[in-house]
């Protein structure tokens, strides 16, 4: 359950921060506003639990990476566990927004987390990873 949990398949985690990125920015385009606080918990799950918990990782692990050869790299489960600590964080914040009234604000929210789980889906880096290890140097 910790972030020295296993390494894995960067398919993987792509395809999570894939998944993400395009399931917030339907429902910006689409007007549904229940997105925010679902992908949140998808992510506060994987957060909790790296990275079994989430539950878009383990879809993927379950029914396409049977499928796919050997990993050609892999990620440490860590860089995950980072990148849903930031996601869930941000999603929380745009689920508070919805629930006193901003919908604006907590749209502006969802995007930027539409943005990091786009930037760690095309490039690989994590900027959960980037905030953790700033926030540990602080300390």
């Amino acid at each position: 359950m910790g972030a020295g949990a296993e390494p894995v398949d960067v398919r993987a985690d792509r395809a999570v921060q894939g998944t993400v990125a395009v399931a917030t920015l339907a429902g910006f385009v689409f007007h549904q506003p229940w997105v925010i606080p679902v992908l949140g918990v998808l992510l506060g799950l994987g957060a909790l639990f790296v990275p079994a918990g989430n539950a878009i990782y383990r879809l993927f692990v379950g029914l396409v990476l049977p499928r796919l050869r050997s990993a050609a790299e892999t990620e440490p489960a860590g860089s995950l566990h980072a990148q849903d600590v930031l996601g869930f964080a941000l999603l929380a914040v745009g689920t508070g927004c919805i629930a006193i009234g901003l919908g604006g604000i907590a749209w502006f929210v969802a995007l930027l987390e539409a943005g990091v789980a786009v930037t760690a889906a095309t490039t690989g880096l994590h900027l959960g990873v980037l905030v953790r290890d700033r926030l540990r140097r602080r300390h």
